[in-house]
């Protein structure tokens, strides 16, 4: 009986410990399922993180990329832009150069005259231009530069102005005059612009405007009378010249006369910006056209260089040029309108634009000996220049109001004391 009850219960306990075994069994098989289910999980976790890192990762390596090829996209067309900006760029030396050479001439470039820009030529020189731009250089320096009028600056590359370059790496806040020159065959062709040339414009710059045109004479133009007048025009002993025998004089006499011409036009822009600019200014303009003998006379010019009344700081003294101008021409009439419009612009300068009435000449008188030299020895000048055509004025009131004052205002232009020394 205890034998069965033993048997019994070791088969018990054997029954239980296999129950648990199995128990146990799938406790570690549930448990090892969970652990590879969180280990799917955390690889599915990981896989995604790193699936979105690299994505990122690839983004950021595009980025990099496209920001690199543009960087070099950016640098090859700096480095292009420079390239071509140093090999098109009208001085030699390259952005600058200018601007602070002129800075060796003047710490304050405000207290520069005008710059005259003379770049090289446009245009195949044919043989008969071969020592022009020399010719030109030449006269603008002894006629404009030596008075200290302009500052000339020759450039051996072409300019194609307006030119934004040049104008903020040299020509910034610099009055300039641009001087194009073209020639093909037998015809010069002249065009001028610049900047800063006109007070309170609207715009900074002025572009280029063709303002002559100049052709070579026939070789049988130049007679001995012709090259006579030419000759005794040139002031100085040294420039006489003889009826061309050869290709080679009739050649050197044409691009003399050819840098005089130019050197009028330049002359014109040169008083134009002076007019603009200063006081008692004396105009270079008719004494640069007779240099050119009976090329060119001074009736093919306007009278007032076309230079409006408004853009002029002295307007009574510019009046006095344009009344002389008359009276070389013979105009009578206009000669003696200007003048008396001149002397109106003595009592206010508004009556050079707004015209008559104007006030009485007796009162004109004690103004004209209160100006100064330069403006009483241009009057007087013109009052020489004027009087023997006060007859041929008709009977315009302006002549028979000046014929009546004549005198005192002679007398007051001639003998008004100057100032020490003159």
């Amino acid at each position: 009986m205890t034998d069965n009850l033993m048997a019994l219960g070791s088969a018990a306990q054997a029954a239980a410990s296999v129950i648990n075994t199995k128990r146990q069994i799938k406790a570690a098989a549930v448990a090892q399922a969970t652990q590879q289910q969180f280990e799917r999980l955390q690889s599915a976790v990981r896989f995604e993180r790193d699936m979105l890192l690299e994505s990122v990762c690839d983004a950021r390596r595009k980025e990099l990329a496209e920001l690199d090829n543009q960087l070099r996209l950016e640098a090859s067309l700096i480095e292009l832009r420079n390239r071509t900006l140093f090999d098109t760029y009208p001085v030699e030396e390259g952005p600058g150069h200018l601007r602070e050479s002129l800075r060796l001439l003047a710490a304050d470039l405000s207290e520069l005259p005008l710059l005259v820009v003379l770049p090289r030529f446009h245009g195949s020189p044919e043989g008969h231009w071969g020592e022009l731009r020399q010719a030109i250089v030449a006269a603008l320096r002894r006629r404009l530069a030596s008075d200290g009028l302009v500052h000339l600056q020759t450039l051996v590359k072409p300019l194609n102005w307006p030119h934004a370059s040049l104008y903020w790496h040299d020509l910034y806040g610099l009055p300039a005059l641009v001087i194009q020159l073209s020639y093909f065959r037998d015809t010069l062709d002249a065009d001028l612009g610049g900047c800063h040339l006109r007070p309170g414009a609207a715009s900074t710059g002025d572009p280029l405007l063709s303002v002559y045109r100049h052709r070579i004479n026939r070789p049988d133009h130049w007679t001995a009378e012709r090259v006579a007048r030419l000759s005794t025009a040139e002031e100085g002993a040294g420039h006489r010249f003889e009826v061309p025998q050869s290709e080679e004089e009739y050649v050197r006499l044409e691009i003399e006369v050819a840098a005089r011409a130019v050197t009028a036009v330049v002359t014109a822009a040169v008083d134009a910006y002076h007019l603009g600019n200063s006081l008692r200014y004396p105009e270079r303009f008719d004494r640069a056209v007779a240099q050119l003998g009976e090329q060119a006379t001074a009736a093919e010019w306007p009278a007032d260089l076309g230079v409006s009344l408004r853009d002029v700081a002295d307007p009574a003294h510019h009046l006095l040029h344009v009344a002389g101008r008359y009276a070389s021409r013979g105009l009578a009439a206009e000669a003696v309108a200007a003048l008396r419009r001149s002397l109106a612009a003595l009592h206010y300068p508004d009556y050079a634009l707004l015209g008559e009435p104007y006030p009485p000449l007796a009162e004109t008188v004690g103004l004209v000996a209160a100006t100064d030299h330069l403006h009483r020895d241009r009057l007087a000048t013109v009052l020489a220049a004027v009087e023997p055509l006060l007859a041929d004025a008709g009977t315009d009131p302006n002549r028979d109001e000046l014929a009546e004052v004549w005198d005192e205002l002679r007398a007051a232009a001639v003998d008004a004391p100057g100032p020490p020394g003159q």
